[in-house]
Order: structure tokens, then C-alpha cells, then sequence
């Protein structure tokens, strides 16, 4: 009886996925906070508000599920917790989320937050550090839209933002 009533669980693993044992995490209806580190799980229960996954190495497809969590409102992704270099986000999901956070993933070249986050009128921080200078201006333009539709103001913070170094090449001289 103890285990079904727990709030926070963090596990760290390595293929403990392949055998199926983490599926029964949809037990656990009490759960708001899980950490998944090196193992992951096919299903959640939905109670889940706070999901933090860290070298997963999961497929950008594989958020479709996470994303329909009703009460999903932080979703920390670090560390390789999805391969790939595009992300085409589920454009229902995400309902009451607050805080994306995506670090060291190959999205690191992403020009462009997807158009489906500015949808998401519970979002209340944009936060991007290292990125393309183009990411932020998207950014912004999510943070208009949702001043536009009269939604709660998105804060965007922008630090260290990458700038690609220009190819010097030795002047030819005649």
C-alpha cells in the first residue's frame, strides 16, 4: 500500500525499459514528480506534473505520448533524453505547461521554437541559453502572440546566445 501513495520517484537504470517493469508506473496515481535517468517508460500516470528525463535517448516521436499528460507542467529533457535534429511537436499536447527545458540534444541547431508552443496558453517562460540568435527571435514572436490573444506574458531570457565563427581565409596577394 506504501509504494502506490508515493509523490516523487527518481529512477536510474540501465535497461531496466527492455523488460517491460516501468510500465506499471501508470499504478502509481498519487505520482507528480518522476526522474528517469538511463531507463524510461512507455506509460505515466496522469497525475504527473513535473517529468524530468535524462539519457533516454529516445525518439523526438516518443514526446506525442508524454505530451498528452493532462497535468503535465514541467518537462525537463537533458542530456540526450531524445536523438534527432527535428522535433514536430504534438499540437494538442502540452495543455498546462509552464516550463520546457531542453539541454545538451542535437536540437542545439533548432531555428525556430516549433509554431504549436505558441498554442500553449499556460507557458509562462521561455528560456534559451547557447542557441541560435534566429531561436530567439522566434521566441519573441511566441511571446507577442500570446500578449496578442490577451494570455498570462511570457518571460523570454536569452543568455550566451551561439554565434557561428566566420571562415578567415588568407588574403591572396599578387
Amino acid at each position: 500500500m506504501g509504494i502506490q501513495n508515493v509523490k516523487e520517484l527518481g529512477i536510474r537504470g540501465y535497461g531496466i525499459y527492455s523488460n517491460g517493469h516501468l510500465n506499471n508506473l501508470v499504478h502509481l496515481q498519487q505520482l507528480e514528480t518522476l526522474s528517469l535517468i538511463y531507463c524510461f517508460s512507455g506509460f505515466f500516470p496522469t497525475m504527473i506534473k513535473k517529468l524530468k528525463m535524462e539519457r533516454t535517448l529516445l525518439s523526438w516521436s516518443y514526446m506525442d505520448i508524454i505530451a498528452e499528460l493532462p497535468n503535465l507542467e514541467v518537462l525537463k529533457l537533458m542530456c540526450n533524453a531524445c536523438y534527432g535534429e527535428e522535433w514536430h511537436p504534438n499540437v494538442r499536447g502540452f495543455t498546462r505547461l509552464k516550463l520546457l527545458l531542453i539541454e545538451d540534444s542535437p536540437l542545439k541547431y533548432l531555428k525556430e521554437i516549433p509554431t504549436e508552443f505558441a498554442e500553449i496558453h499556460t507557458q509562462q517562460l521561455i528560456e534559451l541559453t547557447r542557441c541560435l540568435p534566429e531561436l530567439g527571435e522566434s521566441s519573441a514572436r511566441i511571446q507577442e502572440e500570446q500578449q496578442d490573444l490577451g494570455n498570462n506574458p511570457v518571460d523570454v531570457r536569452i543568455s550566451n546566445p551561439w554565434k557561428p565563427r566566420a571562415l578567415k581565409l588568407p588574403l591572396c596577394e599578387d
